[in-house]
């Protein structure tokens, strides 16, 4: 009888050891889940409310309290946007700006990115450092050389010069980023495609590449979207032919006050093609950046 009781005093204690821990680890989870929660609303709801305004007549948009969701919508800042301000070619000058950036410093970077990872000369790593030290100057720095010399050169205001620009902001994010990825893969295959009788490039292009295919997407993602935002150059190099949409957004600030509807529905258009293809080649961004993590 006595054995029972000190059986059971002995479970008790057990038991209850169990439950606290139960309840610690959980209650670790659940803070946590709360934190990250708040920190997704904090980041996610001026994103909402840009996009829902876009959507509002001015009533709407400026009522107490808010409609968040109680409100008929219209595209009426959307029409105002994109034909009475003519916000159209602008969000082509964009699209032909990026894309052509975008191109250009995966062409020019890639092989850069191949050599400083398969060949070991001398100065390599201060060469590296050089690409890295392109990006430590701040734009203001180079924004006037930049302007005098495009007016010297008679490039002032064209789409040629944002695209010099953009690819040597973000060349040195292709060395950088695609160097990593070649590093990750292994000398051996591209001695072993030099033996099959190809020669670098032809080992860079059919053998390397291919395996680098998550780590290109990565890299390409980063470029579209930097040179996509990129708005401080634009509204320096650029006055009316070759404005881009994020430097464009600034003429909604009229002398009667900010048009609230139309520049919300221009925010909404230069969100919305980067966040569809981030979502759309979410797979390969993901691959791209743990792409090495694990052996």
């Amino acid at each position: 009888m006595n054995g029972a009781r000190l059986g059971a005093r002995s479970i008790i204690p057990r038991r209850r050891r169990s439950a606290g821990s139960f309840l610690r680890r959980h209650g670790r989870q659940a803070v946590l889940f709360v934190v990250m929660l708040v920190i997704v609303v904090i980041y996610v709801m001026p994103t909402f409310w840009v996009i829902t305004t876009s959507f509002k007549n001015e009533a709407d948009a400026f009522a107490i309290p808010p409609k968040w969701f109680s409100f008929k919508p219209t595209l009426e800042n959307y029409r105002q946007a994109f034909i009475d301000y003519g916000m159209l070619p602008n969000f082509k000058n964009s699209v032909i700006v990026t894309i052509g950036s975008t191109l250009l410093a995966l062409i020019l970077g890639t092989p850069a990115a191949y050599a400083l990872s398969r060949f070991n000369f001398k100065g390599r790593e201060n060469l590296m450092f050089w690409f890295l030290g392109t990006r430590m100057a701040p734009p203001m720095l180079v924004a006037l050389p930049f302007f005098l010399i495009s007016r010297q050169i008679h490039l002032y205001d064209t789409l040629i010069l944002l695209v010099i620009v953009n690819v040597l902001t973000n060349i040195a994010w292709v060395v950088f980023m695609m160097r990593s990825f070649f590093d990750d893969i292994p000398i051996d295959i591209d001695e072993s495609a030099l033996i099959d009788g190809t020669s670098w490039y032809g080992a860079l292009g059919r053998v390397i590449l291919p395996l680098t295919a998550p780590g290109m997407v990565a890299t390409t993602i980063f470029c579209l979207i930097m040179a996509w935002n990129e708005y401080f150059f634009a509204l320096v190099l650029t006055s009316v032919n070759a404005k881009t949409l994020p430097a464009a957004i600034t003429s909604f600030l009229t002398v009667h006050g900010l048009l609230w509807g139309p520049m919300t529905a221009a925010g909404t258009v230069v969100m919305l093609p980067i966040l569809i293809f981030t979502v759309w080649t979410q797979r390969y961004l993901i691959r791209g950046l743990t792409m090495g993590a694990v052996k």
